[in-house]
């Protein structure tokens, strides 16, 4: 009988306890990949949001750790103008509102003459014209969840919007998006004025001198700070804590899925006193004992980790179909992240197996089938 045998004929003779544990390693591995893909997809998405648009520089308020958390004047948007280098400069202002339906949604302000505009891809309607008040377009997921169509109104923050298109971009947070003229929107809010940031759109956005220059000139207002849009949420507070939050929940799901494995290999051990001293007897060496305990803790992993995959990736679609999380995050754990956390749980196993495996070649042959 070689190691896998034993292994495998150990682990049918407990099956109850082999399943229940290999189950218990593929909750942990599912609960890893769902928490850490949630951790890491509001980051992405939020940066595809603004990436879309067509902003190279994310102007907002020094000091402020959220990127919706501060709101700048508008007064500040003809002096970035007038920095050379300077393309086009566009204010957005951006706030949840409560619709006729009771759903929350985001809601964004842009002025007439935003270079967003040149970014919108219509599924169907139109965009507004210049000094148009109180219309609106829709991002096709949103619209589709609250059956709207162009032509149709929503009520926002208690006031009726007439729908006049239907945008489709690729980002969930912009497919879900609704936006309004900014003047609209600052009224609603009672913010006059005030923008939540301000996007600029450079003429040389790869030359890393000529952005550090304009972003110096920007900053020459001490209450602003610029910074590249690929970078503005590396130090965001809210997605520092969401990251932070979901990686130690799903360490510590991925630790006690190592500790069950720990455990029902221990429990076999002690169980199988006589069966490994009987072994130690017939010629069998330590390593030969061990290595046959580790694959049993392998296999145990190794099933736990491929089933936890599926609950991974069916949990993180779970997450995006949740109305109240699919409109702002889509949920996709990637390749790489599915990967690493299996094979983290199959070596993570294969440690915890030690132990019982050392405890198993502790004791003499003889002192064995002696307790056993």
């Amino acid at each position: 009988m070689n190691h896998l045998q034993l292994a495998f004929r150990n682990l049918e003779r407990r099956p109850a306890r082999s399943v229940l544990t290999a189950l218990g390693v593929a909750l942990a591995v599912g609960s890893f990949i769902t928490l850490y893909g949630l951790s890491r997809s509001v980051y992405q998405n939020v940066q595809q949001s603004i990436e879309e648009h067509g902003s190279d520089l994310t102007v907002r308020r020094r000091g402020t750790a959220e990127l919706f958390g501060g709101t700048i004047p508008e007064t500040n948007e003809p002096r970035i103008a007038k920095i050379p280098g300077v393309v086009a400069v566009s204010g957005d202002l951006l706030s949840l509102a409560a619709t006729d339906q009771d759903a929350q949604v985001l809601a964004a302000g842009w002025p007439d003459d935003s270079f967003y505009w040149q970014n919108v891809p219509l599924e169907e309607g139109r965009q507004p014209q210049r000094g148009e008040r109180k219309v609106a377009l829709m991002g096709i997921d949103l619209a589709r969840a609250l059956q709207k169509h162009a032509g149709d109104t929503i009520g926002l923050l208690g006031e009726q919007f007439k729908i006049i298109g239907i945008t489709r971009f690729n980002s969930v947070i912009n497919r879900n998006l609704v936006i309004v003229p900014l003047t609209d929107l600052q009224e609603l809010t009672f913010r006059p004025g005030a923008l939540t940031f301000l996007s600029v759109k450079l003429a040389h956005p790869q030359d890393p001198a000529e952005v550090d220059r304009v972003s110096k000139a920007i900053e020459a207002a001490r209450d602003l700070s610029a910074t590249k849009s690929e970078n503005v949420l590396r130090n965001d507070s809210m997605i520092g804590v969401l990251r932070a939050v979901s990686a130690a929940m799903a360490w510590v799901a991925l630790l006690m899925g190592v500790l069950m494995v720990l455990n029902t290999l221990l429990m076999a051990v002690l169980e199988r006193t006589r069966e490994i001293g009987i072994l130690a007897a017939i010629g069998w060496s330590r390593g030969r004992i061990m290595a046959a305990i580790v694959i049993e803790g392998f296999i145990l992993s190794a099933i736990g980790s491929a089933a936890g995959i599926v609950i991974g990736v069916a949990g993180s679609h779970l997450l995006s179909a949740i109305p109240a999380i699919g409109r702002f995050v889509a949920v996709r754990p990637t390749p790489g992240l599915i990967a690493a956390t299996a094979l983290a749980a199959i070596v993570l196993g294969i440690l915890g197996s030690f132990y019982p495996a050392w405890l198993a070649t502790r004791q003499s042959p003889a002192v064995a089938l002696g307790r056993a």
